[in-house]
């Protein structure tokens, strides 16, 4: 599919003219050479957007700049997909091609609600929609990472929180090196000097993927944090228990030596014979073991 808007007005045109807006969405080889003889599009730019999975990346070629600009679906789940929009800038023409393998959401609403304005301010206005995808991505994690911080302070076995830390660990690093990449071709973009005075409207996009890749790494200390409060959640919940079972033996203990002494076959206790011996022995177990209850109560053991 090939459709063009008129930079001027925004008004729907022929793709085979000057100041305009080319989308280009899963051409046929017709429609690939029809471009080819329209715009001197160089054959390794072309041959690159029309790769599945390139990352992004910018390069300056004699006739146009291109830039693959790489982002994340939008809405974003734990596992995002990625969306990849290739542009093609021709300086002389005026003419801004954009070229994806795939529908594009942001592309699509901006197409819809394009009205007119220059080549250049466009271009920074498509960049900026796929730069919020990111900003997205790094609000939907905050989320996440909160409802794995109320997990881990329950220090709950079945939440198998270890197993979302590491998840969403990779997941995080995987989008942190799509964030590098997209601005890295960004830094190259806006030290042209063919931008002229628009280059401001590029660098304001690389100082907020900079904050992106700031947050990303900020939420990659905060997953290390959490699997720490989960691990330090789970060893408070093993010391209550062995604390349970130690003051379990410490109250036996003694009535274990109490009822041993008295469990011998000595004749010479004489409270074998006394009529109130058996009296004396289940009193002392009582007084023992409440003595010794009383006393673990006041050391706060339990």
């Amino acid at each position: 599919m090939i459709r063009a808007k008129q930079l001027a007005d925004g008004m729907t045109s022929g793709p085979l003219q000057a100041r305009v807006w080319v989308d280009v969405e899963t051409p046929t080889p017709a429609e690939v050479e029809l471009l080819k003889s329209q715009y001197p599009i160089n054959p390794l730019a072309l041959e690159d957007a029309q790769e599945i999975g390139h990352w992004s990346r910018f390069e300056q070629y004699p006739n146009h700049l291109f830039l693959i600009f790489r982002t994340l679906e939008t809405p974003h789940t734990p596992k995002s997909r990625t969306e990849r929009v290739s542009y093609f800038y021709f300086p002389q023409s005026q003419v801004l091609l954009t070229y994806r393998n795939e529908p594009v959401e942001y592309i699509e609403k901006a197409w819809e609600s394009f009205r007119g304005g220059s080549c250049i301010w466009l271009w920074q206005q498509l960049v900026d929609r796929g730069v919020e995808t990111f900003f997205a991505y790094v609000e939907a994690l905050t989320d996440r990472l909160e409802d794995l911080e109320e997990l881990a302070l329950d220090g709950d076995d079945t939440s198998q929180v270890p197993r979302q830390v590491f998840a969403q660990r990779r997941e995080v690093l995987r989008i942190r090196r799509l964030v590098s990449q997209a601005r890295e071709a960004l830094l190259h973009l806006e030290r042209l000097p063919e931008l002229g005075s628009d280059a401001y409207l590029f660098r304001d996009l690389t100082d907020r993927m900079g904050r992106v890749y700031e947050g990303l790494d900020a939420a990659r200390d905060e997953l290390s944090n959490v699997l720490e409060v989960y691990l330090s959640a789970q060893s408070n919940r093993l010391n209550k228990v062995v604390q349970a079972l130690t003051v379990i033996s410490v109250l036996f203990l003694p009535m274990t030596l109490w009822a041993g002494i008295y469990g011998t076959n000595f004749d010479s206790f004489s409270e074998y014979h006394w009529p109130y011996g058996r009296l004396f022995f289940w009193s002392g177990l009582v007084v023992i073991a409440g003595l010794l209850a009383l006393w673990m109560k006041r050391r706060g053991w339990w």
